[in-house]
């Protein structure tokens, strides 16, 4: 059986392809809109600096908000909306298991592009907010 570890690397291998795929630019949408929501209410530009400085119980909090968000998008059939989340999700996760240099980098990368959705969402108007 798998470790929750390796089940993890495997989610952020598939999130990581989505990001780089040729369909990457209908989700970013979505995911600049949530993840400047996040930020904006933090006082911070962006999602980089949203993480530097995201405490334990901040960390918590928001995974279990993503956790019960995502599960109710799911059963609404709103995939894109939970994907975004999934996204957040993973680069939340990812900053736990910055000891493995797969992770680490896959977690570099993966700022950059929700910083970039972020970047776009704001040149743009915003869709209908992900979490309520």
């Amino acid at each position: 059986m798998p470790s929750k570890e390796e089940i993890f690397k495997e989610r952020l291998a598939m999130v990581m392809l989505d990001a780089n795929g040729p369909d990457a630019g209908g989700d970013m949408a979505l995911l600049g809109s949530l993840a400047d929501r996040i930020v904006s209410h933090a006082g911070r530009q962006t999602w980089s600096a949203f993480k530097a400085n995201l405490s334990l119980e901040d960390f918590r909090a928001l995974l279990t908000t993503f956790q019960n968000q995502g599960n109710a998008l799911a059963k609404q059939g709103a995939m894109a909306q939970m994907h975004a989340i999934e996204v957040l999700a993973c680069s939340l996760i990812a900053k736990t298991q910055a000891a493995d240099a797969a992770i680490a980098a896959d977690d570099k990368a993966l700022n950059r592009y929700i910083d970039r959705a972020i970047r776009m969402h704001r040149g743009t108007p915003a869709p209908d907010p992900v979490i309520s």
